[in-house]
């Protein structure tokens, strides 16, 4: 009856059925963009006039490592500093684009890629690489949930012979097999050494509608500041 009512209402059916369940038509693709614009329009009305940190109760953000144990204690000192609220600070997982879409996570740092259209994306920084470990040992390769599961990164950017022989998604056990074995460790250029560009841009990620959003504002300039305190 619903979609009848906006058969109706808009003079071209969103949906269709077909065997495997409802198609969205190219009518609703087309109008989609604008639906969402004046979802996010609405959801800042309806915020509250006055936002504070201090009033905050929960705050859920999700990085990969080694991203997140470069970051993580200088992310939750700037949080602290303005808030007692419960900081959540995990591993990002597949499901964690379902999470910032459902609004159980506020914030999402992560490689800049094709995500489903209700997230929104921001770069913010460019990864680098730098060669570590003993070079007479195998080639370890750290997994990224959501990531690099299917990608040859380093060998593709770097060195077409480069074969990963150990494959691990612990970044912990990663470094404990550096002395016997060697990787390419994922960096944030740094402005006084010389490392391999891999042409990864790191993006802050949020719900699209939630993008205006006090707190997701308040928690984007955080995390953008202390990446950018780790370059320079």
């Amino acid at each position: 009856k619903i979609l009848a009512q906006l058969k109706e209402d808009l003079g071209d059916p969103l949906f269709i059925r077909t065997a495997n369940g409802l198609q969205t038509t190219s009518y609703a693709i087309q109008i989609a963009p604008k639906l969402q614009n004046a979802i996010e329009q609405i959801s800042i009305a309806l915020e509250p006039e006055s936002f504070s940190p201090a009033k905050l109760e929960f705050i859920s953000i999700h990085t990969s490592e080694p991203l997140l144990v470069m970051i993580a204690k200088p992310l939750i000192n700037k949080i602290r500093a303005e808030t007692d609220a419960i900081v959540e600070l995990r591993q990002w997982r597949k499901e964690s684009n379902n999470q910032l879409i459902d609004g159980n996570v506020d914030i999402g740092i992560q490689a800049l890629k094709e995500r489903p259209q209700e997230l929104y994306q921001k770069k913010i920084a460019c990864g680098a690489a730098k060669l570590i470990g003993n070079q007479s040992g195998e080639y370890v390769k750290l997994m990224i949930d959501d990531y690099n599961e299917n990608l040859n990164l380093f060998r593709t950017v770097i060195d077409e012979k480069l074969n990963a022989t150990i494959l691990v998604d612990n970044y912990t056990v990663l470094s404990q097999l550096m002395d016997q074995h060697f990787t390419y460790s994922f960096r944030l250029p740094n402005k006084q050494h010389t490392e391999e560009n891999i042409g990864v841009d790191i993006a802050i990620i949020c719900h699209s509608a939630k993008r205006y959003n006090p707190k997701t504002l308040w928690l984007s300039h955080i995390c953008e500041s202390v990446i950018k305190d780790a370059i320079n």
